[in-house]
């Protein structure tokens, strides 16, 4: 099963029995498919593999049915386990040595290779260090599962210093994987935080988007400019101030998006509104009995 939209919007158009394929790429966890990089579904029985073209090493999106390494094989479930943690579902492709290991554990473990890049098969496991097999994954002792801890090889912490380590899909469950902006030839560059660095890193993202916000504004001319009403904001997303935000904020900036995305809902998506001016203002207040108000 193919699908070259967005998962939210193909949804709405699946009977209740169908929803049940629907969901995140296993590798980045993302919802969203492209024509250019569709979503793909296995078709195998009981299989709720879903990936991108692109992050499964898809040559060619097929027409008909599609079956993951794992459903393709048939080989039996139990005999099939990623060498490299202890959970069973998701992406998998062959290794080098005739195993099994996730497709997101072999791109976020450094040492860990595809003999073909494009096809990302088989995963070459032979160059990874004695060391990250004797590592225990923190995520699993604090989530009750001490027997899985010392399963598998363990990523550790990309903050220079930290030495907690992890299975790379304990932490693709908490969240706490992401893709950075690579060195040289490599464009990207997969890391993985524990929760406190990951929890700091997003806290300082969200510092650097309000002073360029700050600068935004204080450099803008102050010109006519748009009033964003209660009505208008509960029509693009019923979007309410968490907690602990200010009083009351101003802002100028290129997009209406930009600003409440970053510092209310990071996942808010809008419509444009009309303005000749070029420029927006958001004016909005909030108490403990009404939330929102111009």
């Amino acid at each position: 099963m193919v699908s070259g939209e967005p998962s939210v919007s193909v949804e709405d158009e699946l009977s209740d029995s169908m929803k049940e394929m629907i969901g995140g790429c296993c590798v980045c966890s993302d919802e969203r498919g492209w024509a250019e990089n569709p979503l793909v579904y296995c078709d195998g029985h009981g299989c709720n593999v879903a990936v991108h073209q692109a992050c499964y090493g898809i040559v060619q999106v097929p027409t008909g049915p599609w079956f993951c390494r794992k459903c393709e094989s048939q080989e039996r479930a139990a005999r099939v386990r990623c060498e490299l943690c202890p959970h069973k579902d998701g992406a998998l492709k062959r290794t080098d040595n005739g195993g099994w290991a996730h497709v997101v554990c072999a791109l976020y473990i450094p040492e860990v290779q595809f003999a073909n890049v494009s096809t990302m098969e088989p995963i070459v496991l032979q160059s990874v260090p004695h060391d990250r097999y004797n590592k225990t994954c923190y995520i699993c002792d604090e989530q009750g599962r001490e027997s899985k801890a010392a399963t598998g090889a363990c990523m550790t912490c990309n903050k220079h210093g930290c030495r907690q380590a992890f299975h790379v899909t304990c932490a693709q469950l908490a969240g706490l994987l992401c893709e950075e902006e690579g060195n040289g030839a490599d464009n990207v560059q997969y890391c993985g935080y524990c929760k406190y660095h990951f929890s700091k890193l997003r806290h300082k993202d969200k510092e650097k988007h309000k002073q360029k916000h700050r600068k935004q504004a204080e450099s803008s001319p102050l010109i006519p400019s748009l009033t964003v009403t209660t009505e208008k904001i509960l029509k693009l997303g019923d979007c309410f101030p968490p907690e602990g935000s200010f009083p009351e904020r101003h802002c100028y900036s290129f997009s209406p998006c930009s600003y409440l995305s970053c510092h209310w809902s990071s996942g808010l998506e809008c419509s444009p509104f009309e303005d000749l001016s070029g420029l927006y203002t958001f004016r909005v207040r909030q108490d403990a009995e009404n939330p929102l108000y111009p």
